[in-house]
């Protein structure tokens, strides 16, 4: 995978920017100034929709080439297209706080027997190393049955990372299956029945 972006000295606003094909871009960090640079929005795209937590290569105009990860993106809301990106510069040697999306494998026993898997956590709150950062966090559910969950406190460890996010933050859980509602039994007899009796009245007054 290419994690090298190239940055151009931006020029105009950043409509017109984005009708160019790039994307406004701010960079940050590492004891540097924040600059405003644009970016290829298709190489953009290509590096977010496989890893948005790379590592980047970001080579500036006029300087040498920096490391950097993706701190924010602005998306349109419908289209989804990116409409701008924060990059910041990491120091390779020192650690960072991040995030780490959750890679669920396994098929949940619960909900091959019917119940329903809720994922309420998508992300996990990390300090680690820049060279210790993966894609994903592979976590096996297979094991889970109805009515079990699974608290961050219960997630393997993983070498290199202190995990920020408190321990009894819930990340999926396996719910029993939703029961149908049916009408109790004589209640459709019964309507009719009063019905009847309101009928009865009026022709007797």
């Amino acid at each position: 995978m290419n994690t090298t972006v190239r940055l151009t000295e931006r020029s105009g606003s950043a409509s017109a920017t984005r009708k160019k094909g790039f994307v406004p871009v701010v960079v940050y960090g590492a004891g540097s100034d924040t600059q405003s640079f644009s970016a290829d929005a298709k190489a953009l795209n290509e590096i977010v929709s496989k890893n948005p937590r790379a590592i980047l290569k970001v080579e500036l105009p006029g300087s040498s080439a920096k490391n950097a990860v993706i701190a924010e993106i602005q998306r349109q809301p419908l289209s989804r297209n990116i409409l701008h990106v924060d990059l910041q510069q990491i120091d390779m040697k020192a650690e960072l706080d991040t995030k780490v999306a959750f890679q669920f494998t396994g098929d949940p026993s619960g909900v091959k027997m019917g119940g329903i898997q809720q994922i309420e956590l998508y992300e996990l709150d990390i300090r680690t190393l820049p060279d210790k950062l993966t894609p994903t966090f592979d976590v096996d559910i297979s094991n889970l049955e109805i009515g079990d969950q699974l608290l961050v406190s219960d997630l393997p460890k993983h070498d290199g990372w202190e995990i920020l996010t408190p321990e009894d933050t819930l990340i999926v859980r396996i719910s029993p299956p939703i029961a149908s509602e049916e009408p109790a039994e004589g209640e459709a007899a019964e309507e009719p029945s009063a019905a009847l009796d309101t009928d009865e009245g009026k022709t007797e007054e």
